[in-house]
């Protein structure tokens, strides 16, 4: 950055008959004011240009060395100087300097007004923004096109409408810039037709409001209607096409079946003569995104482009479609190449190594960045946080954070959060959570989701209410992917009339709300209303995606509703995700469940793809059914077609083989799982062994076994063993594992039950009694009545 300012300098220096100079260690050779005013706004504009340049480079250490300077040379800047200053430090992202500047000025005009609303919004102070935008009105500062623009990226619907209001009361609403702006805000809450009546409301259209417009309605996924006012609007009103208008216009181009469009496009853009840097970036774009990477790839080879925006666009498209082999391919030829690395290009390859959790990849590339300078980048330390957290290692995201030190802003704090939630270390979350806020640092809305999400794992309803509240002030709580966290947040914690409200509040619904609201039904056993409600979704005309399917077969699994699964089996079949790994599990599930493993069969035998997810699902079906023979002739053609046995796997077939009384089998698979595949039998595997045990009669050798496990014992193995002891008589042994379930505080409502069954078998009414009595005083341990879904 010192380089180029004293390049810039060099550039800039009017005549040596008006200016003296002088030599600065830091920014070289600067202009000196003079007593000639003329003189002095040559000085003072080429220190704006200066700290311009500071502030497109976020260098807030040479804004500061341009500050000093300034202040040594130039004993009253005028407004013009503070303003660009403001601005510097505004983008550089230190508001607290931004602010005394701002609060020196004795007049500050308009610019001086945009600027520090704007500084609050970089900061995400959305409602400190509002403030200064409603103080500036009563200082008297008449606001301009720029305001209102500027004000309307923190408003949530309700403020950006009444903005709206005072835009049409100054007579702007014929303005194109103020248009695009407005425009854009209706886009972000998903009104197109309030953003068609904006455009439409504009006398004269230029060719940015027109791009803008194009590009707001592809994002949205009305491409006709995007392509449609290319036609009409770019090309049959004469409007100077620029590439924007093409960037625009290929961003929607998004999946297989709009790449002939995508073709279309790209050869008006040979025609014309565009292909150069940002279009040729959008097409690499477009092809990877309509899953043609491979072309992509071939276009930039075939015009031997040395744009690094096009090859790190090129490396997304690759990561995007989990082809994280292609991706660190494109990466290894643009470094042995010599290319130009620079930070988004690292940040990139670097959320490669997040998305397929290599953290072995990830280290390596923290030593390439390293190497090249890049550790202290703002970008690089965040990205390199976020590779850490989604590879589990936080401690290193916890140095990277320390490195960042004092110069930490929200980014960082939300990545710190987000990880601790990843990882399941929800307390800590909630814990950062509070430190940032108590730093007087407010959160945006990906860190209170991040909180949310930890919030439920805890099950901790009053803190997720606060959280509710703060994003109430905030204005986030009208963002849908937080609207749609805190369905998720209520209804597990068994909130349900809530999360239901808060469904209903919401101004638009996509699939990933109603999936939250499906879920939440399916979850606390409303499998009636999750039919429900996706009968009113597809009716919406919403696409369900495989999370949607899978939690209204889970709700059919519980009803063993045969009819209802095969109805979703046909939405499964009209939207094309028959082939998905996790559907094909839960269609297995159903169909073993709702006792027509010939379904089963059938859907498994016609599969094009047979991973472990599926072979699991038809082994823990047969386990259900107690076909032994079947299960154990499917899991050695699974082996047979080289794919190798998971956790769940065994626990399938140790179920099975106990079921079937094969205790040979069940000690056999046990060493194998551990001996020749190296899987560490959990506590589920270790209660299998002990339920075949039990099944024998054998409760000596399941004690022998228990006591050689290696680990504390869990419930579920006690559990098994206990019941077996009431089916085999033995009493003091099922009372002796009681008192080992009550030390290692592991009694819950099945082991009461459990308890009163043991004193049954010796006839101790009475103290069967208290037992019972003793599960309805304890809320916690009380056993939920059962209740037939066929009454």
């Amino acid at each position: 950055m010192g380089v180029r300012i004293k390049s810039a300098i060099a550039a800039l220096c009017p005549s040596p008959r008006l200016l003296s100079y002088s030599k600065s260690p830091i920014l070289g050779t600067v202009p000196r004011s003079t007593d000639l005013s003329d003189a002095k706004v040559d000085v003072e504009k080429h220190y704006a240009a200066l700290l311009r340049a500071a502030a497109r480079a976020r260098s807030v250490s040479d804004g500061k060395a341009v500050h000093c300077r300034i202040l040594r040379t130039v004993p009253r800047p005028r407004l013009y100087l503070l303003n660009n200053m403001a601005n510097m430090y505004c983008k550089c992202h230190s508001l607290s300097h931004a602010l005394r500047l701002f609060d020196a000025m004795s007049h500050p005009d308009v610019v001086s007004w945009n600027t520090i609303v704007d500084g609050f919004f970089l900061a995400g102070l959305t409602s400190d923004a509002l403030a200064r935008f409603r103080e500036m009105f009563r200082c008297g500062v008449v606001p301009d096109e720029f305001s209102f623009v500027g004000i309307l990226k923190s408003c949530d619907l309700g403020t950006g409408c009444a903005v709206h209001c005072v835009v049409v009361k100054f007579g702007l609403g014929d303005s194109a810039f103020v248009a695009n702006g407005l425009a854009e805000f209706y886009a972000e809450f998903k009104l197109l037709s309030d953003t068609m009546t904006i455009f439409e409301g504009v006398e004269c259209k230029d060719i940015v409001l027109v791009n803008s417009v194009i590009g707001l309605l592809a994002k949205a996924g009305n491409l006709q209607q995007a392509f449609t006012m290319f036609c009409h609007y770019a090309l049959a009103e004469r409007l100077q096409i620029d590439r924007a208008t093409f960037v625009n216009l290929l961003s929607g181009v998004d999946g297989f079946e709009l790449r002939r469009l995508g073709l279309q496009v790209h050869g008006l853009i040979i025609k014309i003569g565009f292909e150069d840097g940002a279009v040729e970036n959008s097409l690499v774009r477009m092809y990877s995104n309509c899953g043609f990477a491979y072309d992509a790839h071939n276009l930039l080879l075939y015009s031997k482009s040395q744009n690094v925006i096009s090859w790190t666009s090129l490396i997304k498209g690759y990561a995007d479609h989990e082809q994280f082999s292609g991706a660190l391919d494109v990466f290894c030829q643009i470094y042995h190449n010599g290319m130009l690395l620079d930070d988004v290009l690292l940040a990139c390859i670097l959320s490669v190594a997040a998305s397929s959790e290599c953290l072995a990849l990830g280290i390596q590339l923290h030593d390439v960045v390293i190497k090249h300078g890049f550790e202290l980048n703002y970008c690089i330390s965040h990205a390199l946080m976020d590779m850490y957290a989604k590879c589990m290692s936080m401690p290193e995201v916890l140095k990277i954070f320390r490195l960042i030190g004092e110069d930490f802003n929200v980014s960082s704090w939300t990545i710190l959060i987000s990880g601790y939630a990843k990882c399941g270390s929800s307390m800590e979350a909630l814990k950062t959570f509070y430190q940032m806020n108590s730093l007087g640092i407010n959160s945006d809305s990906v860190a209170c989701i991040s909180v949310l999400i930890g919030c439920s794992d805890l099950q901790a309803i009053d803190q997720g209410e606060q959280v509710h509240a703060y994003l109430i002030k905030s204005g986030y709580d009208t963002d849908l992917s937080v609207q749609t966290v805190l369905i998720s947040l209520y209804s597990e914690c068994g909130r349900l009339n809530e999360a239901v409200k808060l469904f209903e509040m919401m101004a638009t619904h996509d699939v990933v709300s109603w999936t939250s609201l499906i879920s939440a039904y399916e979850n606390l056993g409303y499998g009636e209303k999750v039919f429900m409600c996706l009968k009113q979704m597809l009716h919406a005309g919403i696409k369900p995606n495989h999370f949607t399917l899978v939690s209204a077969l889970t709700a059919s699994t519980k009803l063993t509703s045969a009819l209802a699964g095969k109805s979703i089996h046909s939405a499964v079949i009209k939207t094309g995700l028959e082939e998905d790994k996790y559907i094909g599990s839960a269609l297995i599930d159903m169909y073993c469940k709702c006792g027509s493993i010939g379904c089963a069969l059938r859907y498994f035998s016609t599969a094009s793809k047979h991973d472990i997810i599926l072979w699991n699902a038809l082994l823990s079906g047969y386990a259900q059914h107690g076909n032994v023979l079947e299960m154990l002739k499917a899991y050695g053609k699974m082996i047979g077609h080289g794919i190798e046995p998971d956790s769940i796997t065994f626990l399938s077939v140790l179920s099975g083989c106990s079921r079937g009384g094969l205790l040979d089998k069940v000690f056999q698979y046990f060493a194998s799982m551990r001996d020749e595949y190296g899987i560490i039998p959990q506590m589920e595997h270790h209660a299998c062994v002990v339920d075949a045990l039990g099944r024998a009669d054998l409760l000596k050798d399941a004690i022998n076994f228990i006591d050689e496990m290696g680990v504390t014992p869990g419930s579920t193995v006690l559990r098994t063993l206990i019941s077996f002891c009431i089916v085999h008589g033995h009493v003091k042994l099922g009372l002796a594992s009681i008192a080992k379930m009550i030390l290692l505080g592991q009694m819950d409502s099945s082991a009461f039950v459990l308890l009163s069954n043991l004193y049954a078998i010796e006839k101790k009414w009475h103290a069967r009694t208290k037992v019972r009595d003793a599960m309805e005083v304890d809320i916690k341990n009380a056993k939920k009545v059962a209740v037939s879904w066929i009454s």
